[in-house]
């Protein structure tokens, strides 16, 4: 080092930098627990010549040999001292090499080997192996999964993993445990399936018929598959599958269609494939031929548009003559399309006597074949044909004979309820309308469930409504057809609604009917029923609350309806103020459930003034159950706001401040995967406080720790963890409440760290590192030393004491000691330097070990205020005239920016006579060559500078910059300077062309240039005015040729008349007499002068 500084002090530059190679560019250590490592690196130089220099490793635990180095090439022989590191722990750290190459870092890693397990496919010692052994052998991986060995390829993996493995050990370890602890880790992805087919469609299946479906997996693993089907039609082959059972990549599904369960049109079908995660599905249609003829559809159309067109008729919205109409011609295209129905004569002959056509109806009823005894007609066309007939003649001893037929038909028939109508019909005993509804009534529950025979029990109703006096599943079923068909009165539904407002349970089957009616007729006493009919049955919910508000606005006098409208209400769409009479309501007491009885305290907080009667009598109600809602540990939107206007940080105490906590870290959970039934949390410590139940909407749980891991448990028993996607939210989060209990959760936490801590010592600072302990405890300790022995130097304190100052711990005391002893990369004593001035700490010595370090590893960086602090104090006179010539250097060849501190110094240090290389001056002739006007008090030494550079033939481009008087006195003020910076041992050529005026020669002149100076390179021309200089470089480097851009120069400035130069140049600009005369001048003065000025 100090012969390399010699040298530069002389500006002798000419020593070869070394090409630096690490043929190691990283050192990966594999230590055993507590053992000594052995290890070296390599340093080469590309180029010839020794390598000399010094090795700094960030570690304490790292000693080197020997620290110093000199050769080509250079190994470094070093140990690694891992005493106190636990298998699994790793260290990060740099061998920083400083050279007379340069300055390196040689990054390095330490890590201590864990345990491993063999197996047949090598050691396993932690969870990447294990996972490669399960990609290769899953059931040799279960095996190893199973045993107590495990725990040492997890011993020194992260607390999580562990954790994870510690409670699996409690559920289960079989092989979709394996695969669940993979993914949980992170060690593979979850398993998905893809289908070949969305959709399978068959045609016309004669006979069973076999297909397939392929399920594709995306990754290796195991997982159990369950397959069923929808639909009776398919069978499936293998109805339980795993990962195991595929082929590759892929499964054939294999299932059959069973023809004899199909039916005639579109079958349609699903099967199942469900994993642990997801549950896919194909859907299967098969086609099969209709043979149904459009005849049959015709006439079932018709058939509907009659019943529907009558139904019109008795509630009134067609007249009769209007119906009759369109009934015969139904009746008409029923018996063209069915001649041969014998039941669609008669209907058409029913249409004409309901229309008074007599005559139509006589001329069917005299042709119809009538026989008594005919086999396999039913009994009802029979008693149909009596029943018209009777209707016909009108004759009293006619209609007796055909009502003892009837009655003794339906005796025979009772279940048919056709019979029953003509009796009702025909029997003047039923002329009543109480009795004919109670005939029916009793026909009902013989199982009759018919349009027809509905509308006759609603026309007695319609006649009578005080036959509606209880409601049982008869009446019931007679108003929904009512409601259905919309034949309904108002008087029938107000009744109605009386009746059921009586009724002392609640039947859904009521409120049903009260609903529809509503719609109908929004009747008060409908409302009425329907709000009683809802508090009897304790119905709330959101689709009870518009029945419960309705009835709220209207001011209904119905016992409990205040508690039901809260109950029922949904805060969340709740976007206005409660009506003022529910606030009055609950002031004479509340019995809401704690729920209901947030949204009415948030409500009253939001919309009504605190100086409110009605805020001033519920405000001491609303802030004790503010509290009770908090020690519970509740969450609402509504409770937040109750918390935000009555939880301060005086009334809060021990146990209020933990439930605040823990509302502050409570997260609603969800799953989109059925069959969840706990969610459970690990915490940090491996111990599982939480197992709550999880219902539809989610479920509530606690999240102190990012370490902490949400499980799943299904019903079946099965654990999952990172294979089931979730939503996360919190519920609650208010900066304002997480630091009213900051500082006690910090002070709990503080105790439980004490309980774990290990004392600060230098024994434990040797056996665990600095990582282990609080940063400001070994700070305090080590500037206690220092001050007790701080003379002496100790390596392991330096380390020590550089490593808390880098984190930002210091003090006078330590940076002193920093200052003095301290030996490191140029960039770390720099940073010790820069804290050391900031406390003001003598940085003479430091200052000095850093320059001299920079100047012999040639990276000068940000270093001008360490040498203008280190040259204010007592500089050795080497290394200031070192640094002063190596600076100069860097910026007159690479142009490398210098501040003007560093050119005064230069400045100074001629003025006191002291010596200067000569690149100094040079570098000062640059700095100044555009800057002369603002600093003339230097004129006499530039102009000194420059005479004793042209007379050393050191001559630059930018010398051209000064007044044409110096230029003249060193002979440049006519010339021109062409420049040219090559890289290092390059050999340079120009080629250059002179042209006059418009005229272009078209060779070159080519010529080898030597440097000016290093690698600079510089030729001098001598140009005319009406001359233009053309030129370019050829560079020959060691590895390529680079050719420059051509440039043209020409003489830009103007040259006084005087002398040869400036008297031709001159005459240029003459006309031609002018010309002629001038040159006449300048023979003659040429003559005159060479008689003056003869040569010896």
């Amino acid at each position: 080092m100090k012969n390399k500084i010699k040298k530069f002090s002389k500006g002798d530059f000419r020593t070869e930098c070394p090409e630096i190679v690490f043929p190691e560019t990283h050192i990966r250590m594999m230590i055993g627990e507590g053992e000594v490592y052995s290890g070296s690196f390599m340093i080469q130089n590309q180029k010839e010549g020794d390598i000399r220099g010094i090795v700094y490793p960030s570690s304490f635990r790292i000693q080197c040999s020997e620290q110093g180095f000199e050769g080509n090439p250079v190994k470094v022989n070093f140990t690694y001292d891992s005493a106190g590191l636990k298998p699994g722990q790793t260290e990060h750290g740099k061998f920083t090499v400083m050279c007379n190459g340069g300055e390196y870092d040689l990054t390095f890693t330490a890590m201590i080997e864990k345990p491993f397990i063999m197996t047949s496919y090598g050691k396993i010692q932690n969870v990447e192996d294990f996972k490669r052994l399960a990609m290769k052998d899953f059931s040799e991986a279960r095996r190893l999964f199973r045993t107590r060995q495990f725990y040492d390829v997890l011993k020194y993996e992260e607390l999580r993993i562990k954790n994870l493995y510690d409670n699996m050990r409690k559920w289960a370890l079989d092989e979709e445990a394996l695969e669940e602890f993979l993914v949980g880790i992170k060690q593979k992805e979850k398993i998905f399936l893809t289908l070949s087919d969305e959709e399978r469609q068959l045609h016309d299946v004669l006979e069973e018929k076999k297909d397939w479906i392929e399920i594709t997996k995306n990754t290796w693993g195991f997982v159990p598959i369950r397959i069923w089907a929808d639909g009776a039609f398919i069978q499936i082959r293998d109805e339980e599958i795993t990962t195991d059972d595929f082929v590759g990549d892929s499964y054939r599904l294999e299932y059959s269609i069973k023809e004899k369960k199909l039916h005639a049109g579109k079958n349609y079908g699903r099967i199942f494939i469900e994993t642990p995660y997801e549950v896919l599905h194909v859907d299967v249609l098969v086609y099969q031929h209709i043979s149904n003829s459009g005849a049959g559809r015709e006439k079932e159309l018709l058939e509907a548009q009659g019943l529907k067109e009558y139904l019109a008729y008795i509630s009134g919205k067609l007249d009769r003559n209007e119906w009759v109409e369109k009934e015969i011609e139904k009746a008409k295209q029923l018996r063209d399309l069915e001649p041969e129905n014998e039941y669609y004569l008669l209907i058409q002959a029913h249409i004409y006597l309901y229309g008074e056509k007599k005559e139509e109806a006589r001329w069917i009823l005299e042709n119809f074949n009538y026989n008594r005894f005919a086999i396999g007609k039913k009994p009802e066309i029979s008693a149909y044909y009596l029943f018209l007939t009777a209707l016909l003649r009108e004759d009293t001893s006619h209609t007796n004979r055909v009502l003892e037929e009837l009655n003794r038909l339906y005796i025979k028939y009772p279940y048919s309820w056709q019979l029953l109508c003509m009796l009702v019909n025909l029997d003047p005993k039923y002329k009543s309308d109480s009795e004919r509804f109670r005939m029916l009534e009793r026909q009902f529950y013989n199982g009759t469930n018919h349009v027809l025979f509905y509308a006759e029990a609603y026309l007695c109703l319609k006649n009578q409504v005080i036959l509606l006096r209880k409601l049982g599943d008869f009446e019931i079923q007679v108003l929904n057809f009512a409601i259905k068909y919309k034949l309904i009165t108002r008087e029938l539904a107000e009744y109605a609604a009386e009746l059921i407002s009586h009724q002392k349970d609640y039947d859904k089957r009521l409120y049903y009917i009260l609903e529809r009616l509503y719609k109908t007729y929004a009747d008060q006493k409908v409302l009425n029923a329907i709000c009683m009919q809802l508090i009897k049955g304790n119905q709330t919910g959101i689709s009870c609350f518009k029945w419960y508000e309705k009835a709220v606005k209207q001011e209904l006098k119905i016992a409990q309806l205040y508690e039901y409208y809260m109950m029922s209400i949904d805060g969340r769409r709740l976007r206005k103020a409660l009506p003022r009479i529910v606030y009055l309501y609950f002031m004479h007491g509340n019995t809401l459930d704690e729920q209901k009885a947030a949204i009415l305290y948030a409500n009253i907080l939001t919309y009504e003034d605190e100086q409110s009667e009605i805020y001033r009598h519920y405000q001491e109600e609303m802030e004790t159950f503010a509290w009770d809602q908090l020690i519970k540990r509740q969450i609402s939107e509504e409770l937040r706001i109750i918390y935000n206007r009555f939880l301060v940080e005086e009334k809060m105490t021990p146990e209020r401040l933990d439930a605040l906590y823990d509302i502050c870290h409570a997260y609603w959970v969800r799953v989109k995967k059925s069959g969840v039934k706990y969610v459970l949390v690990i915490e940090e410590d491996g111990s599982i406080r939480q197992r709550v139940a999880y219902s539809k909407k989610g479920a509530k749980i606690y999240l102190y720790d990012e370490n902490a891991r949400i499980v799943w448990e299904a019903k079946n028993g099965r654990h999952y963890t990172e294979s089931i996607p979730y939503d996360a939210r919190r519920m609650f989060y208010e900066i304002r409440f997480l630091e009213m209990c900051k500082k006690r959760m910090t002070d709990r936490t503080q105790k439980e760290q004490e309980k774990r801590s290990i004392p600060v010592t230098f024994e434990n600072l040797r056996t665990y590192g600095i990582e282990a302990f609080d940063e400001q405890e070994v700070f305090l300790m080590c500037t206690k030393k220092i001050r007790e022995e701080g003379q002496t130097e100790d390596d392991f304190l330096l380390y020590l004491a550089f490593e808390v100052m880098k984190r930002g711990y210091y003090d006078k005391a330590l940076l002193t000691y920093l200052a003095t002893f301290y030996c490191g990369a140029t960039r770390d004593m720099k940073l010790v330097w820069k804290r050391a001035k900031e406390y003001e700490v003598e940085t003479h010595a430091l200052s000095e070990r850093i320059i001299s370090q920079m100047l012999f590893s040639e990276m000068l960086f940000s270093e001008e205020a360490i040498f203008q602090d280190y040259y204010e104090g007592n500089p050795y006179f080497r290394l200031k005239q070192a640094y002063l010539a190596y600076v100069a250097k860097e910026f007159v060849v690479h142009d490398r920016v210098t501040g003007q501190n560093v050119l005064a110094i230069i400045m100074k240090e001629y003025q006191e006579k002291e010596y200067l290389a000569d690149i100094c001056k040079v570098a000062v002739l640059k700095f100044y060559a555009d800057r002369l006007p603002d600093h003339m008090e230097y004129e006499e030494i530039l102009r000194e500078f420059l005479r004793e550079m042209c007379e050393k033939r050191l001559v630059f481009s930018f010398y051209l910059s000064y007044p044409e008087s110096w230029l003249r006195e060193v002979q440049l003020y006519d010339k021109v300077i062409v420049e040219y910076h090559a890289a290092p041992n390059s050999k340079v050529k120009i080629a250059y062309q002179i042209n006059r005026g418009e005229m272009e020669k078209l060779d070159y002149q080519s010529e080898s240039l030597l440097p000016m100076y290093d690698t600079v390179f510089a030729k001098e021309f001598i140009l005319y005015k009406d001359e233009t200089l053309r030129y370019y470089f050829k560079e020959t480097r060691k590895d390529r040729k680079i050719v420059s851009e051509k440039m043209n120069v020409k003489l830009e400035r103007d040259v006084c008349p005087v002398g040869k130069f400036g008297q031709l140049n001159a005459i240029l600009d003459l006309n031609e007499e002018e010309k002629k005369r001038a040159m006449e001048t300048y023979q003659q003065e040429e003559e005159i002068a060479g008689q003056i000025f003869q040569a010896y």
